[in-house]
């Protein structure tokens, strides 16, 4: 029996599902960052897209209007990405790869059916009666309204509804006075490592067996993450298990052009089309994620959200926090289950702290001298320091001042003051990263070149590589092996340089940084990772605020 015909099993729905983020939209994200990158504590340079698409309200012409935004490079007929100067807010089609000045912003207006284009310096393209674009201005009006069109290649062309002239050209000379479509390539500027919401079943999309079903409530654990992988013009959709999602339905080790998608907007959200020009859509009770119709609607219209870091911990006895016996965090289990792995959702606006959330979809929260999965929105009470402490393991600053140290019950308790023994350190595992990506200020980290195997940090493309952690019974350091897809695996070279060459595992750890969820690399040879502009990344640092923050 094919599953889409399995009965589905009934579900208990939590109170509530996972609130949207208020997102706005970062100056920092489009700016050269003022701070020096490689500051530990620093901001990073693109730190509000927990939904890589969001909805919010505008006021145009004092009306108030729903909008959704993407954040995506545009490339052209011959290859090259529309980019935004910042000297004197000029605009060409010459970028070669997708950097900060590349990274345009897609403004759907759910009023008028159309889009704005948002540059990297936040100004809106426009063009008059004559075709002449202008990108300096920071208000809308009717010569910003630009309608999208699809080719059967995936491409993208924007027709200005004022004038219903399209845009295009090339170099620096573009305009908008065409009659007939100018075709763009759509590159999303997203980190790749995403949850994948279907819009109206407000369901998740997680691994099962050797399909995809979009039946998750909550995206929990490693089975929820996806990866879309950005491949000439065309996505590849990868599962956890590195697995690519087929038109089908299956999943599949070969990339062929059934697993090949293009990406169009309808109403804001996202749709996938496949090589015969389907849909992706879920089938049946347990909403199998495969291709059946040739018009979009709400069943084909999908969300991509950021995927936060989800952990377990391991505490001082040796057994995993987790809330199994109800709202009291307690360290009593040695089994992982969904009761003990926990979100981080670092809080950069009002508490500069992390909130840590449960499968319950509640927060830790403090009461009175214990901690309690209890709070249904983020508070003081809800908000923790994490510092690391090295060898993988981390301690919680309650806002209070205190610490939480385990109770010889096993109860998590907040009575300490200071750190007076090893039993305010907790082991951290990183639970829903099967595979990573990491990315700094430069860029991600890739492969040097086709014949090289050293890694650089400044690829506007990004490289997979999987996480691997020995045996916490043998190995309670935090220690874990980067490996490459080809099996080989991270070393340290005599110029301190990092290679993808070794064929016995390198002892790598990660470490939680204070802020925004990123982690700084200690490399075998005890320096830490640290990243340069013109793409060297070198294993140097003594100390760990020196070195690189990666997005992971």
């Amino acid at each position: 029996m094919h599953s889409a015909l399995r009965p589905k099993p009934l579900v208990k729905s939590p109170p509530s599902l996972i609130p949207s983020t208020i997102d706005h939209l970062s100056q920092s994200v489009l700016k050269k960052s003022s701070t020096n990158q490689n500051d530990y504590d620093q901001k990073p340079i693109k730190d509000d897209n927990s939904h890589y698409q969001h909805h919010a309200s505008v006021s145009l012409n004092n009306t108030i209007v729903e909008k959704s935004n993407w954040y995506l490079g545009l490339r052209n007929s011959k290859g090259k990405y529309l980019t935004s100067e910042i000297f004197g807010c000029k605009i060409n089609a010459t970028g070669t790869s997708l950097k900060r000045k590349q990274i345009w912003t897609i403004i759907y207006n759910c009023q008028n059916d159309c889009v704005y284009l948002q540059s990297p310096l936040n100004h809106y393209l426009s063009t008059d009666k004559y075709g002449r674009l202008k990108c300096d201005s920071n208000e809308i009006n009717d010569d910003y309204y630009f309608q999208l069109e699809y080719n059967r290649n995936g491409q993208w062309a924007f027709k200005s509804l004022t004038y219903g002239m399209y845009f295009g050209g090339d170099n620096d000379q573009l305009h908008c006075f065409s009659k007939t479509p100018e075709w763009w390539s759509p590159h999303l500027a997203v980190h790749p490592q995403i949850n994948l919401k279907h819009v109206l079943r407000k369901r998740y999309a997680k691994l099962d067996e050797d399909e995809i079903h979009i039946d998750e409530i909550i995206p929990w654990g490693s089975d929820a993450i996806l990866a879309v992988e950005y491949h000439n013009d065309h996505y590849y959709i990868r599962s956890s298990n590195g697995f690519y999602v087929h038109k089908d339905g299956k999943l599949t080790t070969k990339q062929t052009n059934e697993t090949l998608f293009t990406i169009e907007l309808y109403k804001g959200c996202l749709a996938f089309k496949d090589c015969d020009q389907y849909y992706l859509t879920a089938i049946g009770p347990l909403g199998i994620l495969m291709t059946r119709n040739k018009i979009v609607g709400k069943d084909e219209q999908f969300l991509l959200e950021e995927s936060k870091l989800q952990i377990c911990l391991i505490a001082p006895n040796g057994k995993l926090v987790s809330t199994k016996q109800g709202i009291d965090l307690s360290a009593n289990q040695y089994e992982r289950d969904h009761s003990s792995i926990f979100q981080l959702e670092y809080d950069d606006n009002d508490f500069h702290a992390y909130h840590i959330r449960t499968y319950d979809n509640k927060y830790w929260k403090i009461e009175g001298f214990n901690v309690q999965a209890t709070a249904d929105k983020k508070s003081l009470e809800t908000s923790f320091q994490i510092e690391s402490a090295g060898n993988g393991r981390i301690t919680f600053q309650a806002s209070n001042g205190k610490f939480i140290i385990p109770h010889p019950t096993g109860h998590m308790r907040v009575v300490s003051d200071q750190i007076s023994s090893n039993d305010a350190y907790f082991l951290i595992k990183f639970i829903n990263r099967p595979f990573c990506v990491f990315k700094c200020d430069f860029g991600h980290i890739g492969y040097r070149n086709k014949q090289s195997r050293i890694l650089e940090c400044n690829k506007s493309l990004f490289t997979l590589f999987t996480l691997e952690e020995p045996d916490v019974r043998t190995h309670n350091e935090g220690i874990v092996y980067l490996k490459g897809s080809d099996g080989l695996y991270w070393e340290v070279l005599n110029d301190l340089n990092i290679s993808v060459n070794g064929y016995e595992p390198s002892k790598f750890a990660l470490e939680l940084c204070s802020t925004h969820s990123r982690v700084v690399i200690k490399a075998s040879n005890g320096m830490y990772l640290r990243a340069e502009q013109n793409g060297s990344i070198q294993a140097t640092c003594h100390n760990s605020r020196q070195a690189t923050q990666w997005e992971f």
